[in-house]
């Protein structure tokens, strides 16, 4: 038999580029084991660790001035709020107030100042007698009182910001107003700023049974004065019970997303 010297060579070079592409193959494979190493090793681990301590850092110094804001901005609210609810509620006190004096000049009955009781008179000649009527003094007393308490509700509401309050108590200037002529007639003047003032003597002189027409009956000015203060109580007591601080809705904490977290 004889030897065959057609030989095909294309088989020898197809197994040397085999062996070629092997050795790639093994320089890839060699490549990734080398990463995996460095994986297991850690080094990318403290990489990424680092990167994100970096961003951390940022968002965390971000976030300590947005709650630093958020804070003032809450307090100030709160303050604020705090101011509002001691005004109203210094106002429906003061209303309270005014109600009260003005229900001792509209009491009836036994609880009327107005109450007419015998007592000793003296004369110029010294002689006393027996008299039955008002008790001047006490009249007298609870008007000035009633005076102060007015003036004290129209200071604290001069400047309430809230509708009803400020609504009520310029309702309450405008029936002072209407009663300006008759509250003169006994002694009580109105100024250009809405505030009362008494004249004793001239209350004493103009007489006890004028100053119950116009303040102890039931249409009088002090009686409106009751309803009013009262309308007003109710509108500053809402008003401050309405008063509400404000309060911040939390913060946001970023979502890191990404599969090089499982190294951290």
């Amino acid at each position: 038999m004889g030897i065959n010297v057609n030989m095909d060579y294309s088989t020898l070079f197809s197994s040397m580029s085999g062996a070629s592409s092997s050795n790639n193959y093994l320089s890839g494979l060699s490549g990734m084991l080398s990463d995996y190493s460095s994986i297991k090793n850690g080094s990318y681990g403290k990489l990424v660790s680092a990167y994100y301590k970096k961003i951390d850092g940022e968002n965390s110094s971000s976030k300590a001035d947005d709650s630093k804001d958020a804070k003032a901005a809450e307090k100030s609210k709160s303050q604020q709020a705090a101011a509002e609810k001691k005004k109203y509620s210094s106002i429906a006190s003061s209303a309270n107030a005014l109600e009260e004096s003005a229900e001792k000049l509209t009491n009836s009955g036994a609880d009327s100042i107005f109450e007419k009781a015998w007592k000793t008179k003296t004369d110029e000649d010294g002689k006393t007698s027996q008299v039955y009527d008002y008790n001047e003094e006490k009249i007298v007393s609870a008007v000035s009182d009633f005076v102060t308490k007015y003036n004290s509700l129209a200071s604290a509401s001069a400047d309430a910001s809230d509708t009803n309050t400020s609504t009520r108590a310029s309702y309450m200037a405008k029936i002072t107003n209407s009663f300006k002529d008759e509250l003169s007639s006994i002694g009580i003047s109105v100024s250009d700023k809405g505030k009362l003032s008494l004249d004793k003597d001239k209350m004493k002189e103009a007489g006890m049974e004028s100053v119950k027409n116009i303040l102890g009956n039931r249409s009088g000015y002090a009686y409106q004065m009751s309803s009013s203060a009262s309308s007003i109580e109710s509108a500053a007591s809402k008003a401050a019970s309405n008063s509400s601080t404000y309060s911040k809705s939390g913060s946001i904490t970023p979502d890191y997303s990404s599969i090089m977290d499982s190294f951290i």
